[in-house]
C-alpha cells in the first residue's frame, strides 16, 4: 500500500473514532444532565453539592462532543482535498478555531 493509501485509510479511522467519542460524550451528557434534574430535587446538601458536579461534568462532555465533531469536519475536509488532489482548496474550507 503507498503513503496516499496509508494517509486515507488513517484519516478514515480516526475520522470514525472521533464519532464514535463524539456520540459517546452526547450520550454521557445527557446522563449528566438528567441526574443534574434528579438531584436538585431532593432538599439534603450533599445531593445538590453532587447534582453540581454533575452539572460541570454535563458541561465538559458537551465541550468534547463539540471537538470531537469539529475535528471529524476538519478530517473529512482532508479526505475531499486528498480526493480531489487539491489539498489548499477544500482544507480552507473547513472552520478552524
Amino acid at each position: 500500500m503507498n503513503n496516499l493509501e496509508d494517509l486515507k485509510h488513517t484519516l478514515s479511522y480516526i475520522h470514525s473514532e472521533l464519532l464514535r467519542i463524539e456520540t459517546m460524550a452526547g450520550t454521557l451528557s445527557t446522563i449528566e444532565r438528567d441526574h443534574y434534574n434528579r438531584l436538585t430535587n431532593f432538599d439534603q446538601r450533599e445531593l445538590i453539592d453532587i447534582a453540581v458536579e454533575e452539572q460541570n461534568a454535563s458541561r465538559q462532555l458537551g465541550t468534547m462532543k463539540q471537538m470531537c465533531l469539529s475535528m471529524a469536519q476538519k478530517i473529512e475536509g482532508l479526505q475531499t482535498a486528498i480526493m480531489s488532489n487539491k489539498p489548499g482548496e477544500s482544507a480552507r474550507r473547513v472552520e478552524t478555531h
